[in-house]
């Protein structure tokens, strides 16, 4: 594989993005990988360079630079776990699509790199984004995948069910069923939500799975056998799209 790191200058601070993609010339369909909230760190570049080996340019930002934040974080630690929520609370879909547009302008000077709709996966808050930059970037955005997400469906006015009008892309959601930030009755107002936009999009239940279900780091939350499915609905999802 052939990787590397950009610092992208934005008006927020420098921005981290990891960049990898098969050996040779390409060029390669462009993936945006968005990070969960324990921090960018090298769990996130090795599922980088697992996508980018089906044959994708990958490009992996890290989204905390503003706060300064650096992975792996502790959530059971209490002042990390304070600094995590906070940063939650504070990145919003209009910074996160800036931060995306930055980092597909380096795609965009990189002959590896194909022209034409991206793809993209998120795991936690990064599957919550997902769906919120397929609406923001509207036609740029062929595929996405929304893994163990959090925050789809709130009661808030901004909350990303209630702003489908513009997502074009195929749609993949990867659901633990034992996961309180993604409740059957709140994934039920969801799909409902897309029907009505007659979104293409399929709702995939992990049985015996929790939140955090793709991260083999985190040990009392893993599942393997729903992260190999998982994977192979993406793979299913980016060749059939991109």
């Amino acid at each position: 594989m052939a990787d590397r790191t950009e610092m992208i200058e934005t008006g927020d601070g420098t921005m981290e993005l990891f960049v990898t993609h098969p050996d040779g010339t390409g060029p390669w369909p462009v993936v945006v990988q968005l990070m969960d909230g324990i921090g960018f760190r090298q769990e996130l570049r090795d599922h980088a360079r697992l996508t980018a080996s089906w044959g994708y340019y990958v490009l992996a930002p890290d989204l905390f630079y503003r706060w300064g934040l650096k992975g792996p974080l502790d959530f059971s630690d209490e002042t990390q776990r304070n600094q995590i929520m906070s940063a939650l609370g504070a990145l919003s879909a209009g910074m996160a699509t800036k931060d995306v547009d930055a980092a597909l302008a380096i795609a965009a000077d990189d002959p590896a790199a194909k022209d034409g709709p991206v793809g993209l996966y998120g795991f936690c808050m990064g599957g919550k984004l997902t769906l919120e930059l397929a609406q923001s970037l509207g036609e740029k955005v062929a595929a996405g995948a929304s893994i163990h997400p959090g925050g789809l469906v709130t009661d808030a006015p901004t909350s990303p069910h209630r702003h489908l009008d513009r997502v074009a892309a195929e749609l993949y959601f990867g659901i633990a069923d034992n996961d309180a930030m993604a409740s059957p009755e709140q994934m039920g107002e969801l799909v409902n939500a897309l029907a009505a936009r007659h979104a293409n999009f399929q709702l995939e239940w992990h049985p015996d799975a929790l939140h955090g279900f793709m991260m083999s780091s985190r040990s009392e939350m893993h599942h393997a056998g729903a992260a190999e499915k998982v994977r192979s609905r993406m793979r299913e999802l980016f060749a059939r799209t991109l």
